[in-house]
């Protein structure tokens, strides 16, 4: 009965704020309007409002009587809350604390991105950034403790401001062999401070374990250059011959194969199952009509480490 009462409230609350946009958005400084619980004396209680975005607070006294926020809609409450300029954000940009998604690379590389955070199975209280070896350790060519950069280098980073992180380890790619087998394009960061960086994918949220890819599954991932994109399984325990371009070519076995989803940077990426955001995949080549991405427990396993989960 209670949780009746209160989605009537909200169903209330709704058609107020959107029967009242219009004029709410033509009073100074108003940047946005949602739904929230109404704060008084710097707490917040348990009443649902309408939340007032602005730029910034003013005095009401500076404000003319038809430029002020009204104490309440159609008997709804407002709050008045200060956000500041909402501003587009692109993954390309530099962020404190960084988070999965995002602009990432080994100081050398132009840039891929930041998979998520894991801990190592030995010792739990080490956690690191997941990433490609590509990305991470510059295909072959770096030496634990390389600076890595957040944004990428050419995104803006640089050594003297951007360094996120240290290189801690990462899983060697061995070229132009087809006998050999390579799993995985791996490689893990520390963090210098934790404080840095958040488990948080940006737009999907912290991954909720593992799942085994299967064929037509739905997948999703977010990354440098294409940001939050969806796809499907088309294709598992496959072999692959992926050019690294001046490295060579590079043959892996037992990949994913996915519809088109990503373009260049978006390497590093964690493929998430869409329904239950299990992590499936690490994004690491594609064509204009496919990605490839490694098997996620095999990067693992390969790495020692398990994924920071919710």
């Amino acid at each position: 009965m209670e949780h009746e009462k209160e989605d009537i409230q909200r169903a209330k609350i709704q058609e107020v704020k959107e029967s009242k946009e219009e004029s709410i958005f033509g009073l100074p400084n108003v940047v946005g309007l949602g739904i929230g619980y109404k704060e008084t004396k710097g707490k917040t209680t348990d009443q649902a409002c309408i939340s007032v975005y602005v730029r910034k607070k003013v005095a009401a006294k500076s404000l003319h009587a038809s430029e002020q926020i009204p104490k309440s809609l159609d008997d709804v409450k407002t709050d008045v809350i200060e956000v500041g300029d909402i501003e587009a954000q692109a993954f390309t940009s530099r962020l404190r604390p960084a988070k999965p998604g995002y602009s990432m690379g080994h100081f050398r590389i132009t840039a891929g991105t930041f998979g998520c955070l894991v801990r190592d199975v030995c010792s739990p209280c080490r956690t690191y950034i997941l990433s490609n070896n590509h990305v991470l350790a510059n295909s072959n060519a770096a030496v634990t403790g390389d600076r890595i950069l957040q944004q990428g280098r050419i995104d803006g980073g640089s050594v003297s401001k951007d360094t996120i992180a240290r290189l801690a380890r990462f899983v060697r790619i061995r070229f132009n062999d087809p006998a050999a087998h390579n799993l995985v394009d791996a490689a893990i960061a520390q963090p210098i401070d934790l404080r840095d960086v958040t488990a948080s994918i940006v737009g999907l949220g912290i991954p909720k374990g593992t799942a085994e890819a299967t064929l037509g599954m739905a997948v999703i991932k977010s990354g440098r250059t294409t940001e939050t994109t969806t796809g499907k399984v088309i294709g598992v325990d496959a072999t692959i011959a992926v050019n690294f371009g001046a490295s060579g070519v590079a043959y892996f076995r037992n990949q994913i194969l996915t519809t088109g989803m990503s373009q260049g940077g978006d390497s590093g990426s964690l493929l998430l199952e869409r329904g239950t955001r299990a992590a499936t995949g690490l994004l690491f080549a594609g064509s204009s009509q496919v990605t490839v991405h490694n098997n996620i427990n095999n990067v693992l396993m390969a790495l020692s480490v398990e994924i920071v989960t919710a």
